[in-house]
Formats: C-alpha cells, structure tokens, sequence
C-alpha cells in the first residue's frame, strides 16, 4: 500500500513535452521539472546582462509550443526578483504586446519575432514609437530584428538551440550559452549540441539545424 502511494503522490518524471524544429521538422523534446530548473539558474545572467533586475520586469512573446524555452526564462526573472508578463507572438495578439508594453514600461521585451511586427504594424503602429522606452527589445528571428533595428531600437537576438536558448545583448552581436552545461560544435557548417550535465531527453551532436560560427567557449554567430 505504502509504494501503491508513493508512486501515485511523487511528482511525475516528465514536465512536458516540447517541440525542437530543425529544418522545419517538428522533434517531441519531452523535460523534467529539474531540468527546467536548471535552464532558469542557467538564463538568469542572460537577463542580468539585458538589464533586468531587482523590481524590473520582463515581457515574454511567444507560442504555447515554446513552453520548454520559454518557462525556464519566466523563473529566471525570479531569479533576478523581477516579474513577467507574456504575450502571444502571433499578428493577432500584437495589440496586448502593444498595450503591455504601454502600460507596464517593461526593462526587457523578449520574443518579437516577424509576426508579431506585422501585426503591430497592421495596427497602424510604428515599431520604433512601441518599443521607445523599452530598455532592450530581443528579436526571436532575423527579420524582426532587421526591421527593429530599421526603426532605430536597441536589437538583442534570442536564438532556440535545440532544448536550450542563446541570447545576445544590444551591444554584442555574439549569442552567449551557458558553456558549463551545453557544448556546441561545428559540423558541416551547422551547429551540434551535447549536454554536459544530466538531462531528461540527452543529445550527442545533435543537428540543430542552425547555421552559425562557434566564437569561443559560450559564444556563437549565426551565419548571415
């Protein structure tokens, strides 16, 4: 009776199930709680070095499929003892990212991707006027970040690395990753990526399916 309930009341292995797209092919990426943990400790110094801090607050655009990438950074904010606020990074919900970024002046606004641009710019909004006095706007694609950059904003890059993230600043084009717990190497051009601390679904040089340069120990280019 005893183990009957320990296994019914321990908290279950799998968090859930996340998408990696490489080449536009879906992979089911199933993590655990520690492992979401784990990313969060990892990104808090990438918020610290956007400027988020004690008090501050961060909006995240994104889609429910992102949860895997997108969780781990909600927790580093309180990690940091910032909030968060999230809108939906597609044309239609561009109205709340407008409105929240009006309302609640956030420090970081993490997610803006093409879709998103559109829809802002479908509202008769410029992006420049949006994100004005936003500390640091973190483009998820290159063409966002080309357009944000065209309005004259300060533009960061997030970049999904298979289960994890990369995230540069305004003032260094070079995507940092936490060197400590992920190795990424080049092959054929592409990026791979190796674990180097336990996780719940493990990659050996797994093809990213992202072109890019390895600058140095934590830091990446992406091919233009």
């Amino acid at each position: 009776m005893v183990s009957f309930a320990a296994r019914f009341e321990d908290p279950p292995l799998v968090w859930g199930v996340g998408r990696v797209t490489v080449e536009h092919e879906v992979v089911p990426w199933p993590v655990s709680s520690a492992d979401i943990d784990d990313e969060a400790e990892s990104l808090a110094p990438r918020f610290a070095a956007l400027g988020l801090g004690d008090g501050g607050l961060v909006l995240l655009v994104s889609l429910l499929s992102q949860a895997i990438h997108v969780v781990p950074f909600e927790q580093a904010a309180g990690r940091l003892g910032a909030r968060y606020s999230s809108a939906d990074a597609t044309p239609f919900d561009a109205f709340r990212t407008v409105a929240l970024t009006r309302q609640l002046t956030p420090a970081v606004v993490l997610g803006i991707d093409t879709r998103v641009c559109h829809g802002i710019e479908g509202l008769g909004r410029e992006l420049g006027d949006v994100f004005a006095s936003v500390g640091a706007v973190v483009a998820a694609d290159a063409d966002a970040a080309r357009r944000l950059a065209s309005a004259g904003l300060q533009v960061a890059r997030w970049l999904r690395l298979g289960p994890t993230s990369a995230v540069s600043t305004p003032t260094d084009d070079a995507l940092v990753y936490d060197d400590a717990r992920w190795r990424v190497d080049e092959e054929d051009g592409a990026l791979v990526l190796t674990n180097l601390v336990p996780r719940l679904t493990g990659c050996d040089r797994f093809r990213t399916g992202v072109r890019g340069r390895v600058l140095g120990p934590g830091r990446l280019a992406l091919e233009p």
